[in-house]
């Protein structure tokens, strides 16, 4: 069983996802305005990456009886407009529409690698 499937597992059966490690950076980073939204900004990404994730571990649950392909499919429905409506895309004019589109379907992929390299040891059930 590969960590994603076991995480994917694990997700399905806790009542919420973990909001991750976000709260704890804002203290590493001082109090000063621009300090401040330096920390709003790399939780804002945390969070996204970590929303990314989770729609990924409840499409491998989700879909379990599906191919590869077409839990991709689904995962990149549903990353798209998480990657739309971040931070660092919401309210900016896209110029390249495919290019949007690419690198949603990069990043899905690549969340997919990162939790599948991912030892299934390192699934915490509680």
């Amino acid at each position: 069983m590969s960590f994603l499937s076991k995480f994917g597992q694990v997700i399905a059966g806790a009542a919420a996802t973990a909001a991750g490690v976000a709260p704890l950076f804002p203290g590493l980073f001082g109090s000063a305005a621009k300090v401040d939204k330096a920390g709003a900004v790399i939780n804002s990404t945390l969070n996204d990456l970590t929303n990314v994730a989770g729609v990924i571990a409840q499409i491998e649950v989700a879909l379990a009886g599906k191919t590869s392909p077409e839990k991709f499919g689904a995962a990149v429905n549903l990353v798209g407009p998480i990657i739309r409506t971040s931070q660092l895309v919401s309210g900016k004019k896209i110029a390249d529409e495919q290019l949007m589109q690419k690198a949603i379907l990069e990043v899905t992929q690549g969340v997919v690698d990162i939790l599948n390299s991912l030892h299934q040891d390192s699934v915490k059930t509680s």
